[in-house]
């Protein structure tokens, strides 16, 4: 998949740009912050790499799929807009107006940014990022490109007030992360859809101005920002996970960069999976469950059991010898079995 250099530029009002050269999306390098300058950070264990561009852009699907590998699934991007509704874009792309619709089709749980109240929203959000990313919940946000006309789509506002959906996977601070006040120098950490490094942004920046429909943003010094309306969807996890018996977990999968673009033609490849499982306590035993459907998740039964084994650290890797197609959906759980009934778990 090419990586296109394309993000000063202005762009029609008409669709999402293409992919994004992470090098070029700072136009003011002195305000993009690097990893490990701050005392405080944490960064989710997530994977970068492209989106499809097939059909206005799968960048919304995509970074729905990373923020959920930080839960334990993978999901196609085009499973992500084949469980919505045409929502003003190209076909199912997902925006504003469907991606509640996605996730809760795909059994994963949100807390979605209130971008109807008081305008400007930019406090507002900042707070409720940091919420997010300090508790592990990595957040999909919609961004506005500089120099390009809002909204989109000739959709009505707060409907087509974004350029570009993304991942943020972290936050860094020079304060400990307990405090939930918003520094001005607190970073977010997020990726591109179009490489394989991170954007380390401050905070405080992410404010732009836009004069009204038809008009064009204004992120100066940056090539994107968010103005007068602020969008984000945290994944805190998958349906009943905040039940007692489960296990926070992430997975990684392996080939990770680019998953093959069915929309052009592409076929289908086996990818391996790799299940962190945390907050074990030693001595327990756990079972480790897998789902290959949507309609099949999570349904306990000994046909989906891939694992059991007693804990002997706070962590235990699973390394999954069975593949999955890159163009489904495989759901992952861990649970403890010493705990109370798993009919207790959906």
């Amino acid at each position: 998949m090419l990586m296109l250099l394309l993000p000063l530029l202005p762009l029609a009002a008409h669709a999402l740009p293409l992919l994004v050269n992470e090098s070029t999306i700072c136009a003011d390098k002195t305000q993009c912050n690097q990893q490990g300058t701050m005392k405080y950070e944490s960064i989710l264990p997530a994977q970068p790499g492209y989106q499809w561009d097939d059909a206005g852009g799968y960048c919304g699907s995509w970074a729905v799929q990373r923020a959920t590998l930080t839960k334990g699934a993978w999901i196609s991007q085009q499973q992500v807009r084949d469980h919505t509704s045409p929502g003003g874009g190209h076909d199912n792309e997902i925006l504003s107006t469907n991606i509640v619709e996605a996730l809760t089709n795909l059994k994963i749980t949100f807390d979605g940014f209130d971008y109807n109240q008081t305008r400007p929203q930019q406090n507002a959000y900042a707070s409720w990022l940091k919420k997010h990313l300090v508790s592990g919940n990595a957040v999909a946000w919609m961004i506005l490109w500089s120099g390009q006309e809002y909204p989109i789509y000739d959709m009505t506002p707060p409907g087509g007030m974004y350029g570009h959906v993304e991942p943020v996977i972290g936050i860094q601070s020079n304060h400990p992360l307990t405090d939930t006040k918003v520094y001005d120098d607190d970073v977010v950490v997020h990726f591109t859809d179009g490489g394989t490094n991170t954007v380390h942004r401050v905070i405080s920046t992410l404010g732009g101005k836009w004069n009204g429909p038809g008009t064009a943003a204004d992120c100066t010094p940056f090539s994107y920002c968010m103005a007068s309306y602020a969008f984000g969807w945290a994944v805190t996890g998958l349906n009943n996970d905040a039940n007692a018996n489960v296990m926070p977990v992430s997975l990684q999968v392996n080939p990770w960069k680019s998953e093959p673009d069915l929309r052009s033609g592409a076929s289908s490849i086996a990818l391996k999976g790799t299940l962190t499982v945390n907050n074990l306590n030693k001595g327990d035993t756990y079972d480790i469950y897998r789902w290959d459907t949507v309609q099949d998740a999570f349904t306990y039964d000994s046909k989906f059991q891939k694992k059991s084994f007693v804990a002997s650290n706070t962590t235990f890797v699973y390394e999954d010898d069975t593949s999955f197609e890159s163009s489904g959906t495989t759901y992952y759980r861990c649970v403890a079995t010493s705990s109370s009934s798993l009919s207790s778990v959906e």
